[in-house]
């Protein structure tokens, strides 16, 4: 079987995963890599991987949890061999990769198609305890290194580890550094509301009540800011007087006191 790049990324980008609609760059490698295919994951999860292992279980890739990362590497290539499908392995940065390295080797040398899906750290961890040359560690045991780049170019990163997992029967390493991981994606949900360009613009007019609110002069959402005290507004105090939105107007209302 060959895979052709452009074809998958155009299945697998964000608009195109259907339900699954990812937050942040973890959670689209996730769901990226269960569109794709790939059989079963098995690992041990840790504050590094945990994003995108929980993103390949709500995909509906099965997971297998190990007691050991080299036992996690090991079961994949034996998946691999005799599936016929991609097996996955998922493991926290530094520690989880290297203990995964035997297994890691076992199967590139026997070329196996599989893909470890491994954090790594962000690139500002200079004095972190789990920062090692990954993509170095896994050349030396003849796995191919890639690694995500940005919420940009996550899709095509995740095609190509599984492009290179499966044409050229290869075990891959799939870095995903921990800040990366964490940048949301283009067309995902936001935490927050979202203010436009032009509202933001817009001139504000002088009214500021006690809630510490200020409107802008139109286009704003229907706003209401009770006094929160009946002495009023700033500049009103003693009329009992608040500020509503109708419309795009802003008007004066006296409140029951």
């Amino acid at each position: 079987m060959t895979v052709t790049t452009n074809r998958l990324e155009a299945a697998v980008q964000p608009t195109a995963l259907g339900e699954l609609v990812p937050s942040n760059v973890s959670e689209l490698v996730g769901f990226t890599l269960a569109r794709l295919g790939v059989g079963h994951v098995f690992g041990v999860v840790g504050s590094g991987n945990f994003s995108v292992t929980n993103a390949l279980r709500k995909a509906g890739v099965a997971y297998t949890a190990a007691r050991h990362e080299g036992g996690a590497a090991t079961m994949a290539d034996a998946y691999g061999r005799m599936s016929g499908k991609v097996g996955v392995v998922s493991t926290h940065q530094g520690c989880g990769l290297t203990n995964a390295i035997t297994g890691i080797g076992e199967a590139a040398k026997s070329r196996t198609p599989l893909i470890v899906v491994t954090a790594d750290t962000a690139a500002s961890a200079v004095g972190s305890n789990f920062k090692i040359d990954q993509d170095g560690l896994a050349r030396s045991v003849g796995a191919v290194a890639e690694r995500v780049h940005s919420p940009a170019s996550a899709v095509a990163d995740t095609v190509r580890a599984y492009r290179k997992a499966v044409n050229e029967r290869r075990t891959v390493v799939l870095s995903l550094p921990t800040d990366i991981q964490a940048a949301a994606v283009e067309g995902g949900p936001r935490r927050g509301r979202a203010r436009s360009s032009a509202t933001a613009d817009r001139t504000r007019v002088g009214c500021r009540c006690r809630s510490g609110r200020a409107h802008t002069q139109r286009g704003a959402p229907r706003i209401r800011c009770r006094p929160r005290s009946p002495r009023g507004s700033e500049g009103d105090r003693g009329t009992g007087r608040g500020c509503r939105r109708v419309g795009g107007d802003l008007r004066r209302r006296a409140w029951p006191l």
